[in-house]
């Protein structure tokens, strides 16, 4: 009788300790899909917002401290004179390829994206077959890692599908942020991305 006790009261003790282990799983498991779905809607509104040229709201999904750089004024000003020159490259379509699994640092959390964006630059100078010809093999030799590019003669414009990276950072409550691989790699010394962050990316 005492061992059908003991037997009892161990396997009502372990179940209590897996159900208590289960939940946790569970419940860490849910909150990676939702961290996921956040940062999912994230980046469908800084590409929105990339396409539309909606400068405001794309500044708004910049990593902040990528301000400490270049003043948000200032790069608000530069972006939307670019724009309104009509001779910037137009973005028509980000793809976002693969993202990688959500992780942890010591301020938040953090994603690596790999995406494809389509660019139509459209010839600043029309009607020149010469003239087109030689920048569409400047384009090539400059790009040709990173991108596949395309002459369309007849509508004098050249289409480029460039691979890209960036970064998406969370920290507290202001939500998910990003910035370019490439940019956070070339201002390393600079520490505006996280060190931890860095160090993971190496």
């Amino acid at each position: 009788m005492k061992k059908t006790v003991l037997l009892s009261l161990s396997l009502l003790i372990f179940s209590a300790c897996t159900g208590t282990m289960s939940n946790d799983k569970n419940s860490e498991i849910s909150e990676k899909m939702r961290e996921m779905s956040s940062l999912k809607n994230a980046l469908n509104s800084y590409s929105e917002a990339t396409i539309n040229n909606d400068v405001p709201k794309l500044l708004s999904f910049v990593y902040p401290k990528v301000f400490t750089l270049i003043s948000k004024e200032k790069m608000e000003r530069i972006l939307k004179n670019v724009y309104a020159s009509k001779k910037a490259p137009n973005i028509t379509n980000i793809d976002h390829k693969k993202i990688s699994s959500i992780l942890p640092y010591d301020a938040g959390i953090y994603s690596v994206i790999d995406s494809k964006m389509t660019i139509k630059l459209d010839s600043p100078v029309v009607d020149n077959d010469k003239f087109e010809a030689l920048l569409f093999d400047k384009l090539k030799s400059q790009m040709a890692k990173t991108a596949d590019i395309t002459h369309n003669k007849s509508e004098h414009t050249f289409i480029i599908k460039k691979k890209s990276k960036i970064i998406g950072i969370k920290e507290g409550n202001q939500g998910w942020k990003f910035v370019g691989y490439e940019q956070a790699k070339k201002y390393a010394s600079k520490k505006v991305i996280p060190e931890s962050i860095m160090r993971n990316l190496k």
